[in-house]
């Protein structure tokens, strides 16, 4: 049996279909607008700290939201589909092909709330990131053609969920000195090795081996894609090595002694509240 010439196509592409894939994506725009709008009615919970901005809290909840059902929408392909690594081109079913115009429907409602609440300049990267997925994304389904890729990339949202339960934990005044602090910052670090910079490394040797079965204009755009979400992703994880890490016990004395003065803990720099992702 030859690897090589054997394409693993699962249910084949016939078994999707293009304008279920715009259905899935205009119906999970307004889920999450309608989650939003049920989140501004219910208000900031009295565990979140008075000095974080209701939006902020809003938007990060809402962002782990998704990371928790897309994060097992993933993991799910993985364990039930597990040829979609071995070849992400050609592999598909519907299960793996509506998550990504689910996730697209997702960001697209992100950028459209930042855009109304006017900080698409402030999280410059943030509206980087999500136009260059989303374009990846509507491509994708479009042509029904490396949907593995996506899920790969997807794998992103398993630690999305960690990363995200960090900052509110941060928002309702849960340091680093805590335990359940320090047990969600150790999994962050471990699922963003894991489940962010390892499924890149994973796409770019994909581009290099696939590369006689796509166009090169989808090389070059797809690469541009995956390069800029390597360097955000590298930017946010000195972020988090930085401030979860290398501070250790200087950040607990400095923390003890800002409590023992009456300092407020947002005010030393430890805990800002900037989107992650």
């Amino acid at each position: 049996m030859s690897m090589e010439t054997t394409e693993l196509t699962g249910d084949g592409i016939e078994s999707v279909h293009v304008w279920q894939a715009y259905v899935m994506c205009a119906m999970t725009t307004v889920m999450f607008y309608m989650l939003g709008e049920i989140l501004d009615r219910l208000g900031k919970p009295k565990c979140v700290a008075p000095e974080v901005e209701f939006w902020k809290w809003r938007n990060i909840t809402i962002s782990w939201i998704h990371g928790v059902i897309c994060g097992t929408w993933v993991f799910l392909c993985l364990v039930l589909y597990p040829d979609l690594v071995r070849d992400p081109v050609a592999y598909i079913n519907n299960f793996m092909y509506l998550m990504v115009p689910f996730s697209a429907g997702y960001f697209i409602y992100d950028t459209i709330d930042m855009k109304m609440n006017k900080k698409l300049g402030t999280y410059w990267e943030v509206t980087l990131h999500h136009f260059v997925i989303v374009s990846s994304f509507i491509y994708n389904f479009n042509i029904r053609s490396c949907i593995g890729y996506n899920v790969i990339i997807l794998m992103a949202e398993i630690n999305t969920i960690f990363l995200h339960m960090r900052k509110l934990l941060q928002m309702c005044h849960i340091g680093f000195d805590t335990k359940l602090y320090r047990f969600v910052s150790f999994i962050n670090i471990f699922t963003f090795v894991t489940f962010r910079l390892i499924p890149i490394l994973r796409v770019y040797s994909g581009l290099y081996l696939d590369f006689h079965r796509v166009s090169l204009t989808y090389v070059v755009t797809f690469w541009w894609t995956i390069t800029t979400g390597l360097v955000i992703n590298l930017i946010l994880f000195w972020r988090l090595v930085k401030s979860d890490i290398l501070r250790g016990f200087s950040g607990k004395r400095k923390q003890k002694l800002d409590n023992a003065t009456g300092k407020s803990i947002f005010e030393n720099g430890d805990l800002n509240f900037d989107k992650d992702e």
